[in-house]
């Protein structure tokens, strides 16, 4: 099965960084390479990376960079697999996630998936899982590419359970490095243009809720997403949209039952 290119960006990350590499290393499914970009770290980083350096498929750099995106961007550069993803040093995948992906990802027919649940780890260690019992359970390739997945009109895409593969990563170019936190929503509008998001009904990771962490910054990400038009600003208030696909549109045809992978026969 297709080897899977996991990119962490780092920059004094220490508190969570083992966390991250061990859920990493304890997959199920291992033909994978785990590559760390490090912004030059001054914490206790750099010697977690060297106490875990041999122990599994990870190679890791440590140099200045222009942020999170730019460390992403330059890790996919060096990266030899078939499948790509990036994990956040404060998020972890679950114990199963790769397995599940790389059987997924043996048809050629899905370019992209995600999980259509959630959940998340606190800082101090405690899990939760996210479970969602209203709107839609997939998303619409339509919507995506029209950006209404921008946490205003639909949900976000959660990030750290979205895998694509090289060919649609490199069709798309990449992610824009020009943004410090919204690049995602602008990677997922782009591949929309070309592929529909399935969804696994499934979890495969957790965010991790503390403080100090970028996406907490929630003002500040939503400044660099597009202004609203009239209609968005209706759909933002009335929430019609949501109501409307959550009655009758909850899957949009692009849900993958994981049952069907482990029987091996889904298409």
């Amino acid at each position: 099965m297709k080897k899977i290119s996991i990119v962490t960006p780092s920059f004094n990350g220490a508190n969570f960084l083992e966390r991250c590499i061990k859920s990493i290393m304890g997959q199920t499914y291992q033909n994978f390479e785990h590559i760390i970009v490090d912004g030059g770290s001054t914490d206790e980083t750099l010697s977690i990376l060297k106490r875990y350096e041999g122990q599994y498929n990870m190679r890791w750099i440590s140099e200045k960079d222009e942020g999170m995106y730019d460390a992403i961007c330059k890790g996919f550069s060096i990266a030899d697999g078939e499948i790509f993803a990036w994990l956040n040093t404060d998020d972890i995948y679950m114990p199963w996630t790769l397995q599940i992906i790389a059987e997924v990802f043996e048809n050629d027919k899905y370019q992209w998936c995600t999980a259509s649940q959630s959940s998340y780890i606190t800082g101090d260690g405690k899990f939760y899982f996210r479970t969602r019992t209203v709107g839609p359970k997939s998303y619409s390739r339509k919507n995506i590419a029209r950006g209404y997945h921008d946490g205003r009109i639909l949900p976000f895409i959660q990030q750290e359970s979205t895998f694509w593969t090289r060919k649609l990563w490199e069709k798309s170019g990449g992610v824009d490095k020009s943004y410090r936190l919204a690049g995602d929503f602008y990677l997922w509008k782009t591949f929309a243009e070309y592929e529909p998001l399935y969804t696994l009904n499934t979890v495969l990771a957790a965010f991790c809720v503390h403080k100090g962490q970028l996406s907490s910054n929630a003002d500040a990400y939503m400044l660099e997403l597009p202004k609203l038009s009239l209609n968005g600003k209706i759909l933002h208030k009335t929430r019609l949209l949501f109501l409307y696909l959550n009655i009758f549109h909850p899957y949009h045809g692009n849900l993958i039952q994981i049952e069907e992978i482990i029987n091996g026969n889904y298409e």
